[in-house]
């Protein structure tokens, strides 16, 4: 890869955020849980660093962004359970703890309106679904793209130019060539691979008894860098039925796989042409500029005063462009 290609990170914001929010302890001096905004701005920090970006964009789900893929499966991201939160604090009512989550989102983003970062959202459209057009669109077709999340719908878009980093405890850095060594499944066909397996964290059942390995050495032919379908799938199955119990589970479940692959799928834009115009538009209206006094004055008043800005906000003024 060209050391002179340009490079965009790419930040999922509210997968960064609930990660933050949910391991940071840390409170302001009110005494009220603060990690959401804090850990979010130190992740920003670090990926900064390590990827010198020239331009970063922080893509967030819209207002009734999960309603498309909610009509073609009702049980979609229904019935999430609330992670456990890795702090003494107690709220008095989960409204409290409801108002506390949204106050820190909004302050994060008139933080981040006041940095060179470009932040995406549109109407009844998911994050995913924007990070993926950003994967695709000619404006960054020549450059590199570095997405951060933790969430597996993302190794799809894996390619020569795009690489997933996956935060955690055990980090994750999956690019084309790690994918096909790890799962033995090509990224143009892994979308197929879980839509078989489903996916617990949305609510999308899968074919009781595959996981991703078995996926990998019963179709086999989905490692290949060649785009395949629910036929061929579905022929390989139905040929060997009746020697394997899994080839039997996966023709039984026809159904099931072709639908959650077209909730998971992320090859194929959905975003409305009026949507893919307003995103052109942010591209190229990208003005804002770094504002180092009302910064500060934003930290003084929420009480962050752990929170050293000054390297991200070097950091962003040397490589906005």
């Amino acid at each position: 890869m060209s050391s002179e290609m340009k490079r965009l990170l790419i930040i999922d914001g509210m997968n960064t955020f609930i990660r933050n929010y949910v391991m940071s302890p840390q409170l302001d001096i009110n005494g009220k849980p603060i990690g959401g905004l804090t850990g979010f701005m130190r992740s920003l920090q670090k990926e900064i660093r390590r990827a010198k970006p020239d331009r970063v964009v922080v893509a967030w789900e819209g207002p009734g962004g999960s309603q498309k893929r909610r009509e073609k499966n009702k049980n979609y991201k229904v019935g999430r359970k609330a992670p456990k939160l890795n702090r003494e604090y107690e709220f008095e009512s989960p409204e409290e703890e409801r108002e506390n989550k949204y106050a820190q989102l909004v302050r994060l983003t008139e933080y981040l309106d006041r940095l060179p970062v470009i932040q995406m959202s549109l109407e009844n459209v998911e994050a995913d679904d924007i990070i993926a057009w950003l994967c695709s669109c000619n404006e960054y077709a020549d450059w590199q793209k570095l997405i951060i999340s933790s969430d597996r719908d993302f190794i799809q878009l894996c390619d020569d130019k795009t690489v997933l980093i996956r935060p955690g405890k055990n980090e994750e850095v999956l690019n084309k060539n790690r994918v096909l060594e790890q799962y033995d499944i090509h990224p143009r066909n892994f979308a197929w691979a879980r839509a078989i397996v489903g996916d617990k964290s949305d609510n999308l059942d899968g074919v009781k008894g595959l996981g991703l390995k078995t996926v990998a050495k019963r179709f086999s032919f989905l490692s290949e860098n060649k785009d395949y379908g629910l036929e061929d799938i579905m022929s390989h199955a139905k040929n060997n039925k009746n020697k394997i119990k899994a080839y039997q589970n996966v023709v039984e479940n026809e159904e099931i796989i072709a639908s959650n692959y077209e909730i998971m799928q992320l090859y194929t834009s959905t975003i409305s042409q009026q949507g893919v115009q307003k995103l052109k538009y942010a591209i190229r209206n990208d003005g804002v500029t770094l504002n180092r006094s009302e910064i500060r004055t934003m930290l003084l008043k929420d009480g962050i005063g752990t929170l050293n800005i000054d390297e991200l906000m070097l950091m962003l003024n040397s490589h906005k462009k």
